[in-house]
């Protein structure tokens, strides 16, 4: 866990009054992420005119410059929207520094393209050398700042101290995630529990035992959040406690809410028959027809666009393993309907030759060298621009499977024909979020992001979806 040292089976000491002034939540954490983004990037916007005219004897960084001001203006909230979008906000990676890294790197790709763009269509809307010049500028501030911000939430100045109540699955699975997090500076105090046999730690963190009232245990631990396991493996005055705490000012919060919160993942082992209440059996019909009308028109735009790409793709797989070209699949849509996608044939033609599904995997021997480079760059997906115009995919949302594998996964894990309540997409959450999904167990994690996405539909995670996808693909990270 971030932080200092403190000794597995220890409760770390508490500082009352410094910590209870600088203890933030996650949410808070992000908006100080993204006030810093903001901060480095117009100082980059202010400093790149000087820079550029130290080089440049003609420039005039004193002089108000036709579109420079509005530029400077504009890039701010450009560089906050990309970082926002790419997931630069993610703090739960256990490796924060290295994750700003790439997502700073595609912000630059895609602020530099949208610059480009503007550049093309007027080409003296600012000075170009010093607008140029404050992207790589504004892309190494940002670095700099989020280098500070690790070497910050690293120290336990930050610390905002948490217990949880339980030691069930639930809480030991949210657990997990907290400590593995290295974006956020929550010190995971102790486990409390009220069952006596309960052991003395779990995952190098001590276990507090309550015999009494559960506010006295949670005031002399100094905790500023407790998260709540299982409740119905917990005593019925429980609740009581609490509202007391909460009363107290201590944050109380569902295991299963911080989960969700930090890995973008529904727990769904955690979910019960209730949870379907939850789920969009009723569509948001506005929003619904606006994503079909802009899934039609975006398809239409990139078949147009990439129709050199599929030409080149087609001579590919022709010369280097014969017919045929593109491959027809049954697959399963919205609802549980069957229908046929489209793909570029990646594999060779015997990839199935006993006639029995086969799970992809990663480095799929199956797959060819020429197949490997079109599932790096997604090019093997773009027949199916065609299944999204004929309203049978959507450009976003949960990717299609098989028949025998959703009749597999479905008797397996209870809760993953919610998945077929939205029409299946080229890409979506759990593609951008987790490699190939070759077993049960990692269909389970694979649909968890899944739910998340069902639960939280609508047009910024699709944005974010959408801008995801094109840094895999520029980094050549299809799979």
């Amino acid at each position: 866990m971030s932080g200092g040292g403190t000794e597995p089976g220890t409760i770390a000491p508490a500082r009352v009054i410094s910590r209870r002034r600088q203890a933030l939540r996650e949410n808070e954490l992000r908006a100080v992420l993204l006030f810093g983004d903001a901060v480095a990037a117009a100082v980059a916007a202010v400093l790149a005119p000087a820079v550029w005219a130290v080089f440049d004897a003609s420039f005039r960084a004193d002089r108000l410059h036709e579109g420079l001001v509005a530029w400077q203006v504009a890039s701010v909230p450009l560089w906050v929207a990309a970082v926002w979008l790419l997931g630069g906000t993610d703090v739960a990676v256990t490796r924060f520094f290295r994750a700003s890294v790439t997502v700073v790197a595609q912000a630059l790709v895609g602020v530099g393209i949208a610059v480009l763009v503007a550049f093309y269509f007027a080409p003296f809307f600012a000075p170009r050398g010093a607008t140029l010049l404050s992207l790589p500028v504004a892309a190494a501030l940002i670095l700099a700042w989020r280098g500070a911000y690790a070497r910050a939430v690293a120290t336990d100045a930050f610390d905002r101290r948490v217990a949880v109540l339980g030691t069930d699955r639930i809480a030991v699975t949210a657990a997990e995630v907290m400590l593995a997090a290295s974006g956020i500076p929550y010190r995971l105090v102790a486990f409390i529990a009220t069952d006596p046999d309960a052991p003395p730690t779990v995952l190098g963190v001590p276990v507090v035992r309550v015999t009494g009232e559960l506010w006295s245990k949670v005031r002399e631990l100094d905790i500023d959040q407790l998260l709540v396991g299982d409740l119905r493996g917990l005593a019925p005055s429980i609740p009581n406690d609490l509202v007391r705490c909460f009363e107290h000012g201590v944050e109380t919060l569902p295991a299963t809410a911080m989960y969700e919160q930090l890995t973008g993942r529904v727990m769904a082992s955690a979910l019960s028959a209730e949870w379907y209440a939850e789920l969009p059996t009723h569509t948001r019909r506005i929003y619904m027809a606006v994503k079909y009308l802009v899934d039609l028109l975006m398809s239409l735009v990139l078949a147009i666009v990439t129709a050199p790409l599929l030409l080149v793709a087609a001579i590919g797989i022709l010369a280097t393993s014969g017919w045929p070209i593109v491959y027809r699949q049954l697959r399963i849509g919205q609802r549980g309907e069957p229908f046929i996608v489209h793909k570029l044939r990646t594999m060779r033609p015997d990839a199935e030759a006993e006639g029995q599904p086969v799970w992809a995997s990663e480095k799929d021997p199956r797959v060819g060298r020429f197949g490997g480079a079109l599932r790096r760059a997604r090019i093997d997906e773009l027949p199916q621009l065609w299944d999204v115009v004929r309203g049978k995919m959507s450009l976003i949302g949960p990717r299609p499977e098989r028949p025998e594998f959703v009749h597999e996964l479905s008797s397996a894990l209870p809760l993953y024909r919610a998945r077929l309540l939205l029409r299946p997409g080229l890409t979506g959450w759990a593609q951008v979020q987790y490699p190939y999904a070759g077993s049960v167990a990692s269909n389970l994690e694979k649909l968890e992001y899944d739910l998340y996405y069902l639960r939280h539909l609508g047009p910024v995670l699709d944005l974010s979806i959408a801008l995801r996808t094109v840094g895999t693909i520029l980094g050549l990270r299809g799979r």
